[in-house]
């Protein structure tokens, strides 16, 4: 009997740690990643890393910046980008809603959404305080659970859909001064609570609160945030955050009961 074609087990494992480099790539952002760094991150051993980044500097996947030899994602992946757009830009159905928080807060908005076990930035604005937020730059991802907008994007998910995500990232969640467990309790407690809050997981001394986008847009679970310096978002000023991030939440959410087509498009990433 002839062998069948396809990838095989050997192929199919290539292409997936070819992926983790990459979502490790991008995670890194600005002047990029050092080679053992990406490949702890991916969980790979460092030759495999470096023979994998050494194919996607060819094909200008990944490019490396020659003052830090740090790896950062390269043309091609923009090239790709322009041929797949969503069938549902959740980019612009959340932009005015980020102009008007932004502006009623004078601080940081954000919009992220699930991208298979991470979440990642949409989108962001500033608005007019003169210290402003930062942490995460439009494109960043980071796994489901870490700081406050993926918090809330990850308890906006089924329970059998958190587990798995969890159970995923647990070695991930290392990294960030987190282990599945507290992650676990973290949900609980957004679920309890409403909204996500977090301090200091990103960047210290920053505070973010969150909320999800009810069942999420076009199937892909989304959720908006206010990140602030820590005494910008005290007890008083959550609870006013909170409600404003509800009615920009209910608006969008009519919004799309009455444009039900926006439900039907979407698949998650």
């Amino acid at each position: 009997m002839a062998k069948q074609a396809g990838l095989g087990r050997d192929g199919a494992q290539v292409v997936h740690k070819v992926l983790s480099l990459l979502k490790e790539v991008s995670a890194s952002r600005g002047r990029g990643t050092k080679l053992t760094a990406l490949a702890e991150a991916a969980g790979l051993p460092v030759p495999t890393a470096y023979r994998l980044l050494a194919a996607l500097l060819a094909e200008r996947a990944v490019e490396r910046d020659e003052a830090t030899r740090g790896f950062r994602l390269g043309p091609l992946l923009w090239e790709f980008g322009l041929a797949a757009a969503p069938d549902v830009d959740i980019r612009r159905f959340c932009a005015p809603a980020l102009d008007r928080i932004a502006a009623a807060t004078g601080d940081s908005a954000y919009v992220n959404c699930r991208s298979g076990d991470d979440a990642l930035c949409l989108d962001r604005r500033e608005g007019s305080y003169p210290i402003q937020a930062k942490p995460i730059a439009i494109g960043n991802r980071r796994p489901l659970g870490v700081g406050a907008t993926s918090l809330a994007v990850l308890a906006s998910m089924p329970s059998n859909e958190v587990d798995a995500v969890v159970d995923a990232n647990a070695a991930r969640y290392r990294r960030h001064g987190l282990t599945a467990e507290r992650v676990r309790s973290a949900v609980e407690a957004t679920r309890a609570r409403g909204f996500a809050v977090s301090t200091g997981r990103i960047v210290a001394r920053f505070r973010g609160v969150a909320l999800a986008i009810g069942n999420g847009v076009g199937g892909v679970p989304v959720a908006l945030s206010v990140i602030a310096i820590e005494e910008r978002l005290d007890l008083a000023r959550i609870e006013t955050t909170v409600a404003l991030l509800r009615r920009e939440e209910q608006a969008l959410r009519a919004l799309l009961a009455s444009e039900p087509e926006i439900q039907q498009k979407g698949s998650m990433p």
